[in-house]
Formats: structure tokens, sequence, C-alpha cells
């Protein structure tokens, strides 16, 4: 194996194989005093090899708090490789060892001035990981340096700050909003998500700051990494839901009024014949403004953009979508919603799980979305108890008259299940379809006195 992994042209996988083999072993060896030896030692290469041990610890889940003191003095290291692994550390036990973060706050300060930008961003979140009221001053001066840094990674990086030291020091609220609004007009996809979760968390009810960057925060959703598509639409729907009319209920509405128009046809009609040309005119003019509705342009740019991440991979882009969608889009577009929801259903359990929560709430008042998708709600014999529940309550909401002769064919077997719990809501799943749909009662009620003379 020694010769055959010395071949690096023939076998270049065998070596990192071996190398990963290697620093495994030395991982297990490696003695936290020997780690101490190495990260006091004056050479690099030692003190590289210590981190690289460490970082490994970490990420394995072993705990390496008390060589903290160790690495903190390396945080003047001049190697940008040891650097940046220091700071990874520091990133992660900061706030379990304030005492000591406090001695090197000087280093993190001077950290934000390097020309490399991972070690600015790194710094700062450091000095923003020290819960310390004392340092609070120094903290928002960096947050505000930060903020016009060159580097979009560096901005990120405040924008993640400003809730830290918001809940460190709320006094300070009035000027981290100020830097908020700053940020709210950065045009860059990785600070994006950051500045609208800081915006969410510090003065969410600011929506004035909101109004100058809508559009351009819809415009940006398409690009921005998965986390930021969540925060923004879900801060979007927010938005919208207190900026524009629901469709929903002005749809309900016309109905109402063709309907009530329709019934008193014949008490206008005489009205407006016994009345002058102008008021026939008036009359007529005013009924068409009580029906007459038109989207509002970024109402419907807000649909636009996000149609397209209904397709996303990550379940919760699809969820916050969806959600979006139920709330704001007109009743014939929110058909587009029942087919993704569905294909998340194809997830893990714990994703099955929180769709069939969402859908379960929505067929409750639109179990049109959802009628022609009823087969996948059958339950199966391997699904858990909260599960099938949550299916037989959707199957219950989504019944009607078309549906509910396979439904209850359904029923039948889920009563004979062995999960008690399960067949008696299956039990009460019928007398609710019984209730709802007068075509099935009779024959819902022959099949509940059946089941009397079972011993269960």
């Amino acid at each position: 194996l020694e010769e055959i992994t010395r071949s690096k042209l023939h076998f270049p996988f065998l070596c990192e194989w071996r190398n990963a083999h290697l620093f495994s072993c030395a991982l297990r060896n490696c003695r936290h005093d020997e780690i101490k030896n190495m990260l006091d030692s004056s050479k690099d290469n030692l003190k590289l090899e210590a981190m690289k041990i460490l970082i490994g610890m970490i990420a394995k889940g072993k705990e390496a708090s008390d060589l903290f003191p160790a690495v903190v003095k390396n945080v003047v290291a001049k190697n940008p490789e040891i650097k940046k692994l220091v700071y990874m550390y520091l990133e992660r036990y900061a706030e379990e060892q304030q005492d000591v973060a406090l001695l090197s706050i000087s280093s993190f300060q001077k950290a934000l001035k390097d020309p490399n930008q991972l070690i600015r961003a790194s710094a700062l979140r450091v000095l923003s990981s020290i819960r310390v009221p004392i340092i609070a001053p120094v903290l928002m001066l960096s947050i505000k340096e930060s903020s016009t840094d060159m580097s979009p990674l560096v901005r990120k990086a405040a924008a993640h700050a400003i809730p830290k030291l918001c809940s460190l020091d709320p006094e300070m609220k009035e000027g981290l909003m100020e830097i908020i609004e700053k940020l709210l007009k950065d045009k860059t996809t990785l600070v994006a998500g950051s500045v609208v979760m800081a915006f969410e968390k510090v003065c969410p009810d600011r929506i004035d700051l909101i109004h100058k960057n809508y559009r351009k925060l819809v415009n940006l959703l398409a690009d921005v990494d998965e986390w930021g598509q969540v925060i923004i639409i879900n801060m979007l729907t927010r938005y919208a839901r207190t900026q524009f009319l629901d469709p929903a209920k002005f749809e309900l509405a016309t109905e109402e009024n063709e309907q009530f128009y329709t019934e008193t046809e014949s008490e206008e009609d005489s009205e407006e014949e016994s009345g002058s040309d102008e008021e026939k005119a008036k009359s007529k003019k005013k009924r068409k403004k009580k029906v007459e509705y038109k989207m509002d342009p970024d109402h419907r740019l807000l649909l636009r953009s996000v149609k397209s991440l209904l397709q996303s991979r990550n379940a919760s882009v699809v969820m916050a979508v969806a959600q979006l969608y139920y709330h704001l889009a007109p009743k014939e577009e929110q058909q587009l919603i029942g087919k993704p929801l569905i294909r998340l259903l194809r997830g893990r359990r714990e994703v099955e799980s929180v769709v069939l929560t969402s859908i379960a709430t929505m067929s409750v008042e639109r179990p049109s979305l959802f009628e022609q998708h009823l087969k996948n709600f059958y339950v199966r014999a391997t699904d858990p108890t909260h599960i099938k529940l949550l299916k037989l309550e959707i199957m219950t909401n989504i019944a009607n008259e078309a549906n509910v002769h396979s439904l209850l064919r359904e029923f039948r077997a889920y009563v004979n299940f062995s999960d008690r719990k399960f067949a008696a809501s299956t039990v009460q799943a019928i007398g609710r379809v019984a209730v709802s749909i007068s075509e099935v009662t009779e024959t819902c009620l022959h099949g509940l006195m059946s089941l009397l003379s079972n011993k269960d």
C-alpha cells in the first residue's frame, strides 16, 4: 500500500484516502497538552497542524474549549491560513470564553482592517459573539464601518451582527435602524437575505423602510441563496398582506354583489325607467365601480417573481411560496400550489409531517386546491400514527359528492386497522362526512350501525 500511494499520478484517490486516514489517527492519538505545545511553537507548520486537528475535533462534536487561551494568542499570526482557522475556532467558543476573548479585542479590531475579506468578516463575527455590554460602543463602530465595506461578505457579517448588538444593548436600536436602512439599498444577493433578517428582528414594524426597496428585493429573489429566499418571501408576504387588496375577499364580495343585483334587478330597472338619462348613466357607472378590480402592478410582480420558486429543491422555499400564494393570489391561480406541495410528501418524514400539517390547515377553507390529489393522501400501513391522523383529516376536509364513495371505501378499510387510535378517528371522520354530504348520510349511518357489533 505504501508503494502504491507514493504514485500520486496514477492513484491520487488512494493518496487522499491515506491523508484522511493519517489525519483521523492524529485526531485520535493527539492529546490536548500536545496540541497546546504545538500552538505555542514558533513554527507555523506545527501551529497550522494543531489548528487543523482542533477544527476536526469541533467538526466531530468533541470538546476543545480548554485550549481557548492557547488559540487566542495566535490571532496575531501572520500566516493567513493559520489566522482563518483561529477565527473559525474563536467563532465557536467566543461566547463561552468571554473573559479571555475580551483580552484580545484590540487584535480583533486590527483584523477588521485586514486585506483579506474572510479575516475581516470572521473578526466581526467573533467580536459580535462576545456578549459583554461594555464592548457595545466598540461593536457599534465596527458594524458601521463594516456596513460600508467593499466586500459583500463583510457587509453580510455586519447585517448578522446587528440583531446581536440590539439584544445586547437595546438603547442602540435607533442607530442600528439607520444602518439597516443603508444595507437595504444594497444590490448584492449575498447581503439581501441577511439584512432582511436583521430588519425582521430589530424593526419589523418599520414598513416604510421596505417601500423604497420593494421592487429591488422582489427582482433579487431568484438569485438569493435558499436561506435568504425563505426570509425575504416571509417578509414580503407580511408586507403585501398589509399593502395590497386581498383578491380572495374581493372575489367573494363580487359574487355577493352579482347575486344582489340579480335579485333587485327589477326594482332598479323600474327606478331607472322613471328617472332621467343622466340618472340612468350615473346608476350604471356606480354599479360598475362596485365590482371593478384591477391588481396592483407591484402585487402582480411579486406573484410572477416567486412562481418559479415552486420548483425549488428546498422544501422551506416551496412552503414559503405556497403560503404567499395562499394569502395573496387570486382564486384561480392558487391551484398552482397543489402539485409542488404534493411533491414534498415524497421527502423525509419530518418534511412530510410539516407539509401535511400545512395542507390540513389550507384544506379547511379551500378544499378545491387538493381535491384532485386525493389518492396521495391514502394511508399506508407503514405510516406513523400522527401522519395517518393528518392524512385522515385532509381527506375528510376535501370530501365532496364526486369522491365520497371512493373515500368511504378507504375509511371502511381503515376501521379494521390494528392501530386503535387511528381506527377510532376514522369512525369520527365517517360521522363528519355523513353530516357534510347529505347524499351519503344514510350509507354512513348503516356502516356505523354495523360497527356496533364489534367488540372494540
